[in-house]
């Protein structure tokens, strides 16, 4: 491949001159001639920040783009023959971009854009038109929208818009069937209502409408009569998908696979294509070699037997680091090479670590410094590991205990002979990146490119295989003869502890320490090797919610000890003969030096295990990291018990919540607080030393005691100077994401999809690519390719390039509007007093509506862009704002704390006027509840309002917009309670049993934004009759993610791993989404005549159920029992 290339996105063009994004960049070049050559590039911003969508104004002067050059992207104006560009908005929004410009003449002509700025939802985003003066855009009527573009066609202004789209484009779910397609609207009149595939760029192209659509099967460029009659195919595209397009109003040019494709003629059915030659020059900087610093990069390490080095894992080189002085020493440091997870071998002056050289995972064993001489690593196991998720040495590194992805426990013997016996040539050595040699590792079977498997592999053996799942949290014993484990157990819940003898006469062990009832996770042995200790979910002291009466238990969790003898005595045991006035155990019970003596072995009682579990003295919380550390005692994470939202901290914007380290001394029973707050920690072989990783600074400390100035040694990271290629660790993260993707993704045969093809198809893009973004957004079109949801990228943050300013707008929870130069509060939004952050800093400082801002920070503010540009940087920072009251008087300077984010507070706002259309439309019968996701926010927001909305004879039940999450079933639950009888008492109103259930019909909303477990509660309405679905067919994506890979570079995907499957639906609600029982849409017309057609429509179907079955009412007195005395018979 040319060194001129690049990763080439977002076209338009003017006349003879075309402009895109590259490198980070926005740039120019000359439109050559079909067969002539191109004249080259230049750029018209320096800011090495992420850009998209530019489009030249009407005159070819300037051009408006997005650019993240602050925190969130914002649109800014530049002109062609070079100078500054200008920032034109202050949204503070996550998904502002330009779509094109009015057709206006001169000054008129404005910019149109669409962003969410001041709406409740992200996917909420409305269009603009922005004037290129500075001030304010203003909102167009249209409601939500996702594209927008606008002509004079005839003598006639005419607007197109996009509507019901995803918040992804069609390249990055490919062949996407769900409820958000889009629709296509012209002048308020459908087009193409029938057309099944997914929608994108609209655009006026002469007098056809132009847009791409991949109803047939890959993305292409399309078009139609303005009646949607006509509707062509323009181009052939078979591979790759046809990208963001744009139009002059006679052309179309897009992208696909970083090359730019031009169509000259619409008209003439048999026009081709044109791939646009385009030469950038220059060094492409984006691809040089430059140093980070390794404070920010760490990923993990290893400490050393004595506390006083660690091998130190940076963005996926391994370093040698002394803790007090002298240099940093690599010891693995490959470009395109990635090292994870290193592990100590003893004292030996070796460490191993997890390295994919080969394209598969395999175990390096490398010398340290001090070793003597200068020997190369050993690598063992190539291609028998699968995705190694945990490895740990044995005490005296002889062997690694290894955990994979697969489910298989695997140990293998770091021995020399081990690597000698093992033949080079098993496995081909395959380019970097590649996975073509992966070899299946998940199977361990042999193919042409494998090594042999493992029952045949020296020194690798299988000691256990999980059917559920991957094992994890394994630790040795101090005598190396036994391994511990959590094992999977039913469901994916629950977890038993596990443990093997290992060595010895005879096959390995395996014996259960619990029994698989509850959550055991955690385990490890006590230096002196008596004890087996590990954390435990199995709590059940139940905490009554204050709000609604249910039971929950979050304090669950504990450490519990096993005497692995009957013979040893339990430390937190009461003794006849009383216990030392110190408390703890009697000295002749504890073993001398706290530890194994030379020599020694561990003893296992197998019977009766289970009935010696033993819990701490120490109070039920939430706890994790437990490990052993000299004196027999242990160290663990505590974490503090909070909400899912952060309100229980003072300060709700504080949501770090990060745990204290604690170290117990079993032989004295007392808890000693070490460190308040860190991220993570290690432990130093010899169990002596900890090292503490806090907010990016790492620091030894003593592991039973607290530091101080004398015991305490900062690690200064500045030694370790890492250079990053970032060409070959593109290359590196692209094969590993291909193999983390095989390994994970929920179905075995990855239905159907011939991956290693794909990876094939798209490997030679990564040599294009020059930015973070751009190897996501090429990731993005890879993962496309599993047509399936929640298959998500994240790019990694640059490394180099100018320090932008990255701190939030500060959002005063108000709206403002100009009155001849004067910028006036009109409304102060009111929020809700039970949810923290959906406050404006307004509320109660005494400044009422009609009040005019006239100075931020004593510096006035511009009569024509207002105060957003004095607020820039100021969220969660304190300001000094300055007015003038409605009716004329003194000036008055308040202070306040601007939000970093409004969506809380004009959700809440957006959630009270729903409720009082409901209250208006149906005469007070219906109640109203929106759940805008199902996760921590979701569940607040349902029981803030159930018991005084249930309480009305029917119910509206929301889930529009809903961003799914995993707690569908809980709230279902709770709907579907049926009333079987009433609570009476004197002077008061009867409650319900069950209690808070729905008195009458139930009927739901749902809309293309309903997502994921959005989708699953609508099915579940659906399946359980709770009620109709009203609205639009959902999102449609259920197979799901748990947590995030993170690539050695530094960007992150999400694996789609498990699948939802329903009764009656059966696989269908993927990709395609839940059908409602009435359709019903509010259309863009709908919208600016301030129609609410979908509320309108539930409302009239529940008043016509109530009517048909009235809601439930309690028993009057008249029924009440006679319980007088009755009269006494004769005899």
């Amino acid at each position: 491949m040319s060194d001129d290339v690049a990763y080439l996105r977002f076209p338009h063009l003017h006349q003879d001159l075309l402009c895109f994004a590259a490198e980070d960049d926005l740039w120019v070049a000359p439109l050559a001639a079909a067969g002539h050559r191109p004249g080259r590039a230049w750029r018209v911003t320096v800011d090495r920040t992420r850009v998209s969508h530019p489009r030249f104004s009407p005159d070819g002067t300037s051009i408006a783009y997005t650019t993240w050059r602050t925190l969130d992207p914002e649109i800014h104006l530049a002109p062609v023959d070079g100078g500054p560009a200008r920032r034109l908005t202050y949204w503070g929004s996550t998904d502002a971009r330009v779509c094109g410009w009015s057709p206006d003449p001169g000054e008129a002509c404005q910019i149109l854009a669409v962003s969410s700025h001041n709406q409740p939802f992200s996917y909420f985003s409305w269009a603009y038109s922005v004037p290129t003066d500075g001030s304010p855009g203003g909102r167009l009527p249209w409601g939500p929208v996702s594209d927008i573009a606008v002509a004079d066609i005839d003598g006639e202004r005419r607007t197109l818009l996009l509507t019901g789209t995803p918040p992804h484009e069609p390249a990055a779910w490919k062949r996407y069937r769900g409820g958000a397609m889009g629709r296509l609207w012209l002048h308020g009149e459908r087009l193409l209502p029938d057309i099944d595939g997914h929608l994108a760029n609209p655009m006026f192209v002469g007098r056809r409408i132009a847009f791409l659509s991949d109803h047939q099967g890959v993305g292409n460029l399309y078009s139609c009569r303005m009646d949607g009659t006509d509707l062509r195919r323009h181009t052939d595209h078979d591979a790759f998908y046809a990208r963001n397009a744009s139009s002059d109003g006679h052309r179309v040019i897009y992208q696909c696979a970083g090359e730019l494709w031009l169509v000259e003629d619409l008209e003439s059915p048999g026009a081709t294509p044109r791939k646009l030659e385009v030469r950038l020059g220059g060094p492409r900087t984006g691809r040089r070699v430059h140093q980070v610093p390794a404070a920010s990069n760490v990923d993990s390490l290893s400490v050393d037997e004595t506390g006083r080095a660690s091998a130190v894992t940076v963005r996926g080189s391994l370093y040698w680091l002394t803790h007090r002085d002298g240099p940093a020493r690599t010891i693995a440091d490959t470009p395109g090479v990635r090292v994870r997870l290193p592990e100590m071998l003893g004292s030996g002056g070796q460490v191993a670590y997890v390295t994919d050289a080969d394209g598969p995972d395999a175990v390096e064993i490398a010398y340290l410094p001090r070793a003597s001489g200068d020997r190369p690593p050993r690598r063992l196991a190539t291609g028998q590991l699968g995705r190694v998720q945990e490895m740990i040495s044995a005490p005296d590194g002889k062997r690694l205990a290894i955990a994979s992805n697969d489910g298989r426990l695997l140990l293998l013997d770091t021995g020399e002979e081990a690597a000698e016996a093992e033949a080079p040539e098993a496995v081909e050595k395959a380019p970097s990146g590649s996975t073509r040699a992966d070899l299946h590792a998940a199977t361990g079977a042999a193919t042409p490119d494998s090594a042999v498997p493992v029952d045949e592999h020296p020194g690798l053996s299988e000691l256990i295989r999980s059917v559920n799942g991957p094992v994890r949290d394994l630790a040795f014993s101090p005598d190396g003869d036994w391994l511990t484990w959590s094992h999977p157990g039913v469901g994916r819940s629950l977890r038993q502890i596990k443990l093997a003898r290992i060595s010895g006469p005879g096959a390995p062990v395996v014996v259960d320490v619990t029994n698989g009832r509850f959550e055991d996770e955690n385990p490890v042995f006590t230096e002196d090797g008596r004890y087996l200790a590990f954390l435990s979910w199995r709590g059940f002291d139940p905490v009554y919610d204050v709000h609604t009466g249910d039971l929950s238990f979050p304090l669950g969790c504990r450490p519990y000890l096993v005497p692995l003898s009957s013979a040893t005595p339990s430390p937190f045991a009461l003794s006849p003969d009383g216990r030392p006035a110190a408390g703890g155990l009697d000295p002749v019970d504890v073993p001398e030096g706290g530890g194994t003596s030379e020599g020694s072995t561990v003893m296992v009682e197998f019977e009766g295990l289970e009935s010696r579990v033993t819990p701490f003295p120490v109070s039920a919380s939430k706890y994790s990291a437990l490990a052993p550390v000299s004196g027999g005692g242990l160290v663990w994470l505590r974490w503090p018990i909070s909400g899912a939202l952060g309100e229980t901290f003072a300060n709700p914007a504080d949501m770090s919540g990060r745990p204290t380290l604690e170290h117990f001394n079993i032989a004295k029973a007392r808890r000693t607080e070490l460190v308040d707050h860190l991220d993570w920690f290690a432990v130093s072989g010899d169990s002596s030393r900890l090292v503490v990783m806090d907010d990016g600074e790492l620091r030894a400390v003593p592991a039973t005691e607290p530091g101080d100035g004398d015991t305490t040694v900062y690690l200064d990271l500045r030694r370790i100077l890492h250079e990053v290629d970032p060409g070959a660790e593109w290359r590196q993260a692209y094969g590993e994401a291909g193999r983390i993707i095989r390994d994970y993704f929920w179905e075995p045969d990855m239905c159907g999809i011939d991956w290693d093809g794909v990876l094939d198809q798209y490997r030679p893009l990564v040599e294009r690519v020059a930015s973070p973004d751009e190897f996501a957004d090429l990731l993005r079109e890879v993962l496309g390719e599993l047509g399936t949801s929640h298959a998500y990228v994240s790019p990694a943050r640059r490394n180099e390039g100018p320090p932008h300013y990255q701190r939030a707008i500060g959002l005063l929870g108000a709206n403002l509007v100009c009155r001849d130069g004067a910028w006036t509060i009109q409304r102060i939004l009111p929020g809700d007093s039970s949810d923290s952050k959906a406050r404006s800093p307004l509320a109660g400082t005494g400044i009422r509506e009609g009040a005019v801002l006239t100075h931020v920070d004593g510096r006035p503010v511009d009569p024509v862009a207002g105060p957003y540009p004095l607020l820039t940087a100021a969220g969660g920072t304190t300001v000094e704002l300055t007015f003038t009251p409605a009716g004329g008087g003194p000036s008055r300077r308040v202070a306040i704390m601007p939000l970093v984010d409004e969506r809380p507070l004009r959700y809440q706002d957006w959630v009270a006027k729903r409720r009082d259309v409901v209250r208006e439309l149906s005469g007070g019968k219906c109640g109203y509840l929106h759940i805008p996701d199902l996760g921590g926010s979701g569940w607040a927001q349902f029981n803030r309002d159930l018991r005084l909305e249930v309480a009305r004879p029917a119910l509206i039940v929301d889930v529009r917009g809903n961003a799914g999450g995993h707690i569908s079933e809980l709230v279902v639950e709770k709907l579907t309670r049926t009333i079987l009888g009433w609570d009476l008492t004197r002077n008061a109103q009867a409650v319900s049993y069950a209690s808070n259930a729905p008195r009458g019909p139930v009927v739901a909303l749902a809309d293309e934004a309903t997502s994921s477990d959005g989708d699953m509660i609508t099915a579940a309405f659906r399946l359980l009759k709770t009620g109709p679905v009203v609205g639009q067919r959902t999102w449609g994506g259920v197979v799901g993610m748990t947590g995030r890979h993170r690539l050695g570079d530094g960007t992150s995907i999400t694996v789609p791993m498990n699948a939802a499957w329903f009764d009656t639906y059966g696989w269908s609600v993927e990709n395609h989404g839940v059908e409602p029982d009435v359709e019903a849409l509010r259309t863009p017309l709908d919208w600016a005549e301030g129609r609410y057609a979908v509320l309108d429509d539930a409302v009239r179907l529940a008043l016509d159920l109530l009517a048909a079955h009235p809601a439930a009412t309690p028993p009057s007195y008249d029924t009440a029992p006679d319980l007088r005395r009755p009269p006494l018979p004769p005899r």
